[in-house]
């Protein structure tokens, strides 16, 4: 299978919305989110625009701490840290505005274990004037309302929806080497909820059996009701 960003509906979504809050005028609130449960590519297509946008892209994770959060972020900006947090947070949003470079947090679900990290990504938003993006589940839009000071910024969102048939179809025509029929592809498609991450999976699975029995093409009476993917059943309510 080739390696490539498609282009699905998600993308021109994410696109859409980041070029709005990347246009926004002065005193104009620029954060953004990005949320959807997990498989829905979100993660890839925030890489995608942060290549694009060159951007600074920091992930999140559990044991952050106001400081290891600024430390993350002045590794990506190759500062050596200050000593203390406000010089920190302080360096980070001198070096943003001279660089005028877009800020990206993925897992931002992490961030509401300690108010005090997502109050200083609202400071470095505030003091920057440029877009800084959450990146989350689907959880992170309802931690938001519940912080209006923070809730009050987010002038653009992307809710990240399943792929439709017509994304499957797409991504299969991008990405495979081989033929996959229609049949086949609804079959896929159907099983794999829109998930881009298991119609991902499925799709290399029936590229690898196609290559063992040297097909060129390959439909639903060949593929003979194999899994397409460890599991059957796919829960979006858990991450």
């Amino acid at each position: 299978m080739r390696y490539k960003i498609v282009t699905t509906k998600n993308i021109v979504s994410l696109s859409s919305g980041f070029q709005e809050s990347h246009k926004r005028e002065v005193g104009i609130p620029r954060m953004g989110l990005i949320y959807a449960p997990t498989g829905f590519g979100k993660t890839t297509a925030a890489a995608w625009l942060v290549n694009r946008e060159n951007g600074v892209y920091v992930r999140a994770v559990s044991l952050w701490s106001p400081s290891t959060m600024l430390m993350a972020m002045l590794a990506e900006l190759s500062i050596a840290p200050p000593r203390y947090p406000a010089q920190m947070l302080q360096a980070i949003v001198d070096q943003l505005k001279l660089s005028q470079r877009p800020l990206f947090i993925d897992e931002a679900d992490y961030l509401f274990q300690n108010s005090r990290m997502i109050d200083a990504v609202r400071d470095i938003h505030d003091l920057t004037g440029l877009p800084v993006w959450l990146i989350g589940s689907h959880k992170l839009e309802k931690q938001l309302a519940r912080r209006k000071i923070i809730a009050g910024r987010i002038s653009q969102w992307v809710n990240f929806l399943p792929c439709d048939l017509e994304d499957t179809q797409k991504i299969a025509q991008e990405l495979c080497l081989i033929e996959v029929q229609a049949d086949l592809l609804e079959q896929l498609h159907k099983a794999a909820k829109g998930s881009i991450r298991l119609i991902t999976v499925g799709l290399s699975r029936i590229e690898a059996f196609a290559r063992i029995h040297k097909w060129d093409s390959i439909n639903s009476t060949q593929w003979a009701g194999l899994p397409f993917f460890f599991t059957r059943q796919v829960d979006y309510q858990d991450d």
